[in-house]
């Protein structure tokens, strides 16, 4: 009896059910892509391929670059403010615009990190090459910021 009892008590005072707690982000499915170029991803797939590979590849990168300027690092950071409204239209014309006649207006160090860490990587996540003098049509700094004079 006292067996019985000892026993009921361990039961009725064992281990509580677990709380239902949100996934891990970590550990939700995501969406399959196809694995295919950017180019050839339709809009929503688009998106999905950004959150997916694009953000949390360049998020460390600008955050590494300026912590502060970049601490709320997210879609409006390159595709502007339209991008809360659906609009991730590019080139983004309220980036810098570029000049390429004359280019003192940036830092030498911002100008060296865009052109190798930024660029190279961003053309490797697209599937793209990169722009060079021999390949004018690879990505490079006009895919996300525009020309001055057009």
């Amino acid at each position: 009896m006292i067996r019985c009892l000892a026993l009921l008590g361990l039961v009725a005072c064992g281990p509580k059910p677990a709380t239902k707690q949100a996934p891990d982000p970590k550990h939700v499915a995501q969406p399959a892509l196809p694995d295919v170029p950017f180019s050839e991803l339709d809009l929503d797939q688009r998106a999905e391929f950004m959150k997916q590979n694009i953000l949390p590849a360049m998020q460390p990168l600008f955050r590494d670059h300026d912590p502060t300027k970049y601490a709320k690092f997210g879609c409006p950071t390159c595709h502007g403010d339209g991008a809360t409204d659906g609009d991730f239209d590019m080139p983004n014309e309220k980036l810098p615009v570029l000049d390429f006649a004359d280019m003192k207006k940036f830092k030498p160090a911002d100008i060296e990190w865009m052109k190798t860490k930024i660029q190279p990587t961003m053309a490797k996540l697209l599937r793209e090459d990169e722009h060079t003098e021999d390949n004018p049509s690879g990505f490079g700094c006009l895919n996300c910021h525009t020309a001055a004079g057009g």
